[in-house]
């Protein structure tokens, strides 16, 4: 005599609801997503974000506010500055800086940026990282949009 347990109905279709249930939340991954895994943001205010609140020879993660808030603000030495998109070019995802501090990951995906340039250095992001303008005014860095 066989044993086995049999699938009943209700289990087949419980399974197919929670396996429809978990894709569609890995779907829901976009621009609302807050990737960043290894560090919170630093807040600015009113578009700007003291300068000695972003450490130098690194990259930095700024909340700016609006409605694309998220910006890798690279930082050399002194006042030079560099600022790039915190979202994914794939599909929108909020961006993580890497463990070195040289690369900006999804974490959706898994694509990978340069910090310093914006550059795709893993896929599947096929254009690089748009540069955001802004500017250091005393010792405050503003955006400007």
């Amino acid at each position: 005599m066989d044993r086995r347990p049999c699938l009943s109905r209700r289990r087949a279709l419980g399974a197919l609801a929670l396996g429809s249930s978990a894709t569609a939340g890995l779907a829901a991954c976009g621009p609302d997503d807050e990737g960043f895994g290894n560090a919170d943001p630093v807040q600015a205010s009113d578009d700007a974000v003291a300068l000695s609140e972003i450490p130098e020879n690194a990259t930095t993660l700024v909340n700016f506010g609006g409605q694309e808030p998220y910006v890798a603000i690279v930082r050399g030495s002194g006042s030079d500055v560099t600022a790039l998109s915190g979202y994914c070019t794939h599909q929108g995802c909020a961006l993580a800086v890497g463990h070195d501090g040289a690369e900006l990951d999804c974490p959706c995906h898994g694509s990978r940026f340069d910090a310093s340039s914006g550059d795709v250095l893993r896929g599947p992001a096929a254009d690089p990282l748009p540069e955001v303008t802004v500017e250091v005014d005393g010792d405050d860095l503003k955006r400007v949009r």
